[in-house]
C-alpha cells in the first residue's frame, strides 16, 4: 500500500518562493549565453575607450577605432614641469603612443572574469557605460633624442676630469657635474593609460645630476705620477750608446684612457705616435750637422744639370729600433727613468731612398745679397754656406742655423771679422755670417715658409732689406726655419766674391710677398746716424697652392743713434 505525503498550501508557497531566484538565475544565464553567442567577438554593449563608444563593434571595427584614437592622441600636448621651467612637446614626438592591441583586447574583455558574475555584468551593460582607459606604451628610442632636443642648452653634459699635459707640467683639470632629464626618469613618470585622447598631460619631473665616470682624485694621482717620472732626464740605453732626453719632452704624450668597457676608472698611458715622433726627432741619429733627428744617415742633395740629386751619407746606428716607442711607454708607466731600447742600423742607401720621396724638384724660394769683396767677413760667409749647402729639412721639422753649424771657431774654418755685439761694433770669430742669415731669411720669406726664430740687427745696415733681415750670435740669437709643408726642403747656398745667394728647393706649397710695412720713422741725429731707424713692422701675405691666404708680421727696432764703427 503506497502512502501519499500531503503538502500543505503554505509549504508549497515556501518552495515556490525558494525556487524563484534559481529560476531567474537560470533564465539570466540562458539569456547571457544567447547574447554572447549573438555578439561573438564584438565589444560588449555600452563599452567606451577613453570616452569613445565602441560597444558592439567587431574586431575589425575595434582595430579601426583604436587606430583613430592613436592618431588623435599623438598630437596630445605633454607638459614636463621642472621647477619653474616647463617644456612642452606632443605625445607622438616623445614616443608616447596608444597600445592599440591592448586597447582592442580591453574592449573585448568586458565578459571576462569570475564566470558567475558575467551575466550580471552583461545585464548592467544595458543600463550603464563601461568607460575603459586607453592603454599607452613608451618608445625609449624615440624619447631619448626628443628629450635632448627639447632640453637644448638646459641639458648640461658631465665633463670628465682630464690631464693638461705640457712640457711645463702635467696637471689635473677638474671635472664638472652635468644635469639632464634622463630617459628612464621621464619614462617612469609618463602615464600607463589616459581617460581622454585630447586632455593635455602634465608631469612634474626633475633633472638628474650627472657625475663624471672618473673622479678628480683619481686623475690627480695619475697626473702626479706622470709629473714625477719626468722631473729629470730619461736615459735611453741602446747597445753601447746612451742618450739622455729631458723628461719634460715626454710630458705632452701622456693621456688618460678608461681601464676597459666595464671599468670606467682611468689609467695613464702615452700617445704612441707622439713618442715615435719624439724618438725620430730628438733621439735618433747623431749630431745635427751629420744628420740626426729624422735624417740619421745625413743624406744631402747636390744639383747636377739643374736637377737636385740625393748624395748618400753614411750608415747610422741609431737609437732606436721599431720596438723603442712601446718600450719607452712601458718604462715610463712603471716609473723608470733608465730604459733599455734596441738599436737600429739605417743604411746610407735607405737614406737616399727616403730623400727621393721628399718631392725636392724645383726652386720655391730664392734671395741674393751683395757685399764688398776681399774682406775677412767674406771668408765666414763662404764657410757657413759650404757647411749648409745641400742640407735637408724634412716635412714638419725645424732647421736651426745655430744647432746645425754650432759655435763658429777657427778650428771649423771661421776667422775674426767685424760684428755687432750688444749694439757695439766688435771683432768676433765668424763675424759676417749674418749676411748669410739675412739671405736665408728672405729666401724663406718669399718661399712662404714659417720663420720661427729670428732677430734683426740693432743697427740698420744699408746692404740689407729694411726691416727684413736677421743676425746670428751663438748660442742665443738664432735663425730657425720650419718646414710647414708635406715635402722636403733642400737649402742650396752659392756665392761669388761679392754676393751670396740662397735657393730653397722643394715642391711649391706657398708664395710669400711683402704686402705692407709701417714704422721706421725715427729721427736720426749726428753725422754717423742711419737714414732709417725706429720700430718697423713688415707684413707678409702668403698665398697657398689651394688658393687660401694668410698674413704674418715681422718686427725690427733700429737704433737711431748708433755708435761709430
Amino acid at each position: 500500500m503506497r502512502e501519499h505525503l500531503n503538502v500543505s498550501s503554505p509549504s508549497r508557497r515556501t518552495l515556490l518562493v525558494a525556487a524563484a531566484p534559481v529560476t531567474v538565475v537560470a533564465l539570466l544565464f540562458a539569456a547571457w549565453g544567447v547574447d554572447v553567442a549573438a555578439q561573438g567577438d564584438s565589444a560588449p554593449r555600452n563599452t567606451e575607450l577613453a570616452g569613445n563608444p565602441v560597444g558592439g563593434q567587431s574586431p575589425a571595427q575595434l582595430k579601426e577605432s583604436a587606430a583613430l584614437l592613436a592618431m588623435t592622441f599623438s598630437s596630445t600636448p605633454v607638459r614636463l614641469q621642472n621647477g619653474d621651467d616647463v617644456l612642452t612637446e606632443t605625445a607622438g614626438n616623445l614616443g608616447l603612443s596608444v597600445d592599440q592591441e591592448a586597447a582592442v583586447a580591453a574592449a573585448q574583455a568586458g565578459d571576462e572574469g569570475f564566470v558567475l558574475l558575467r551575466p550580471f555584468r552583461r545585464l548592467g551593460s544595458l543600463v550603464r557605460t563601461n568607460d575603459l582607459p586607453l592603454p599607452l606604451t613608451v618608445d625609449r628610442a624615440t624619447l631619448a633624442p626628443a628629450l635632448a632636443k627639447l632640453e637644448g642648452e638646459r641639458r648640461v653634459p658631465a665633463v670628465e676630469p682630464t690631464l693638461d699635459a705640457t712640457k711645463d707640467a702635467v696637471k689635473m683639470v677638474p671635472g664638472t657635474n652635468g644635469k639632464e632629464l634622463t630617459t628612464e626618469s621621464v619614462a617612469a613618470s609618463l602615464p600607463a593609460s589616459v581617460e581622454s585622447v585630447n586632455r593635455p598631460i602634465s608631469l612634474k619631473v626633475r633633472q638628474t645630476v650627472l657625475r663624471p665616470t672618473m673622479t678628480d682624485p683619481q686623475v690627480a694621482a695619475l697626473a702626479e705620477q706622470a709629473q714625477k717620472v719626468t722631473e729629470g732626464d730619461i736615459t735611453l740605453k741602446a747597445g753601447s750608446s746612451t742618450v739622455k732626453v729631458p723628461g719634460k719632452e715626454f710630458r705632452p704624450a701622456f693621456v688618460l684612457v678608461p681601464k676597459d668597457a666595464t671599468h670606467p676608472e682611468p689609467e695613464l698611458t702615452l700617445d704612441q705616435a707622439k713618442i715615435t715622433k719624439l724618438v725620430q726627432t730628438q733621439v735618433t741619429g747623431g749630431p745635427a750637422r751629420d744628420g740626426g733627428g729624422a735624417n740619421p744617415t745625413g743624406v744631402r742633395f747636390t744639383v747636377q744639370g739643374g736637377v737636385p740629386v740625393p748624395v748618400a751619407g753614411r750608415d747610422a746606428v741609431a737609437c732606436c729600433g721599431p720596438q723603442a716607442p712601446q718600450l719607452i711607454m712601458d718604462g715610463l708607466l712603471k716609473g723608470q727613468t733608465t730604459i733599455e731600447v734596441p738599436a737600429e742600423t739605417i743604411t746610407a742607401a735607405q737614406g737616399v731612398e727616403w730623400a727621393n720621396t721628399l718631392g725636392v724638384k724645383e726652386v720655391v724660394g730664392q734671395f741674393t745679397t751683395q757685399h764688398p769683396a776681399g774682406q775677412p767677413r767674406v771668408t765666414n760667409i763662404h764657410r757657413i754656406s759650404d757647411l749648409i749647402r745641400g742640407v735637408v729639412i724634412p716635412p714638419g721639422e725645424t732647421f736651426s742655423v745655430n744647432k746645425f753649424v754650432g759655435r763658429r771657431t777657427k778650428e771649423d774654418g771661421f776667422v775674426s771679422a767685424p760684428a755687432i755685439s750688444d749694439g757695439q761694433f766688435v771683432d768676433d770669430i765668424g763675424g759676417g755670417v749674418s749676411q748669410f742669415a739675412t739671405t736665408l731669411f728672405n729666401a724663406a720669406f718669399f718661399g712662404g715658409f714659417d720663420i720661427t726664430a729670428y732677430k734683426p740687427h740693432s743697427i740698420y745696415i744699408g746692404r740689407y732689406p729694411f726691416g727684413r733681415e736677421a743676425t746670428l750670435a751663438y748660442p742665443s740669437v738664432d735663425l730657425a726655419i720650419r718646414n710647414n709643408t708635406p715635402y722636403g726642403i733642400m737649402v742650396w747656398p752659392t756665392y761669388t766674391a761679392s754676393s751670396v745667394t740662397v735657393q730653397l728647393w722643394s715642391t711649391r706649397f706657398a708664395t710669400g710677398e711683402q704686402s705692407a710695412q709701417t714704422g721706421g720713422n725715427g729721427t736720426p741725429t749726428g753725422p754717423a746716424a742711419p737714414k732709417k731707424c725706429g720700430r718697423v713692422v713688415t707684413e707678409r701675405t702668403r698665398t697657398f697652392v689651394d688658393g687660401h691666404k694668410d698674413k704674418d708680421r715681422f718686427y725690427a727696432n733700429y737704433n737711431c743713434n748708433p755708435p761709430k764703427s
